[in-house]
């Protein structure tokens, strides 16, 4: 895809250099000549010198034919104005950084397609850290009614592993939670989990769950980590 990133600061040239990595043909606009030039040898993205607020520079930068827009300007509102200009453009997809809540609605109005807001984003990861100790939140979905998050399979877990049928069967699991994926300690392959697949100690199990539900995993987590290690519970764990 063709994407232009208005903002050569640390959010847009971080965005920059993956963007680069994944293939994807990028076009930097920042004010700062140097950012430029630096951005450049580092990540091999395009760097247009000039201000995203600016409709020459985003001409500059190909915004016509541009699959996807990306604010990253340190202010909503020149994030605001950059977004409305590629909205003016016909860009479908319009990507911003927002700062302050309060224009959330300006940006929908401005034709902005997905706002990452940097306050809510941080303060859901200081509570998950905080609350769900033994749960590491990978990404809030739903404006944070749900969370992708994985957990490592305790050691006290039975050594010939617990079917995922077992597990959606402990309370714990069987509300508003769904198995994503496995990642096996030992093979390192992510697989896609059925009923009949089995985790086994040190594994990755990556689910998608509601805060309240993940809140219960983790204390489940911390009791069975108490718990004597290889224990026969004859069954699943907590059972």
């Amino acid at each position: 895809m063709y994407i232009v990133i208005g903002g050569g600061g640390i959010a847009g040239s971080a965005i920059a250099s993956e963007l680069v990595n994944r293939k994807h043909d990028v076009v930097v606009i920042d004010i700062d000549r140097k950012a430029c030039e630096d951005l450049y040898a580092k990540t091999g993205a395009v760097a247009v010198n000039g201000l995203a607020t600016e409709i020459n520079s985003l001409k500059e930068a190909g915004i016509d034919r541009a699959d996807v827009a990306i604010g990253a300007l340190y202010k909503d509102v020149d994030n605001l104005t950059f977004a409305l200009l590629a909205h003016s453009f016909g860009v479908p997809k319009i990507i911003v950084k927002m700062r302050d809540p309060a224009y959330e609605e300006a940006y929908r109005v401005a034709g902005v397609t997905a706002i990452c807001d940097m306050i809510s984003m941080v303060r859901r990861r200081v509570l998950s850290e905080i609350e769900a100790s033994k749960i590491k939140v990978i990404a809030p979905l739903h404006q944070g009614k749900a969370q992708l998050a994985m957990f490592q399979v305790p050691s006290s877990w039975p050594k010939d592993g617990i079917s995922i049928k077992e597990l959606s069967r402990n309370k714990v699991f069987s509300g508003d939670c769904v198995f994503t994926g496995i990642l096996n300690e030992n093979s390192e392959k992510i697989v896609l989990p059925r009923g009949d697949d089995r985790v086994f100690p040190g594994d990755k199990v990556f689910v998608v769950a509601r805060v309240k539900t993940l809140k219960g995993i983790s204390r489940f987590l911390e009791f069975e980590k108490k718990e004597e290690p290889g224990k026969d519970r004859g069954g699943a764990p907590g059972w």
